[in-house]
C-alpha cells in the first residue's frame, strides 16, 4: 500500500486495534458465559469496523494502486477485471 498518506494510515490501524479490542471481547465474553445478544452485538461491531476498514482500503486501491498499474503498462483488461473480481468479494 504505497503512497498512502501518513494521516490515513494511522486512521487504517486505529480502526484494525479497535477490531482487535472487539475480537479481545468476544473472547471474554464466551469464556465468561456471556448472553448471545451480547456477543451478537460484539461481532456486529467487529463486522461494522472491517467493513469501515475495507471501504478506505478499497478506496485507496482503486485511487492509487489501479492507477499505479496501468501507468507501469499493465494491461488495463487485465487490470479492471482482477480489480472488480477482488472489490466484488468485499461484497460477499
Amino acid at each position: 500500500m504505497n503512497n498512502i498518506d501518513p494521516e490515513e494510515t494511522q486512521k487504517i490501524l486505529i480502526r484494525l486495534k479497535t477490531v482487535r479490542g472487539h475480537v479481545a471481547a468476544v473472547e471474554r465474553m464466551i469464556e465468561e458465559g456471556k448472553d448471545c445478544d451480547e456477543v451478537l452485538h460484539q461481532l456486529l461491531a467487529i463486522r461494522s469496523a472491517v467493513q469501515k476498514v475495507s471501504v478506505v482500503i478499497a478506496q485507496r486501491y482503486t485511487n492509487i494502486c489501479l492507477i499505479e498499474a496501468l501507468e507501469k503498462g499493465e494491461n488495463q483488461q487485465e487490470v479492471m477485471n482482477k480489480a472488480i473480481e477482488t472489490l466484488m468479494k468485499l461484497n460477499q
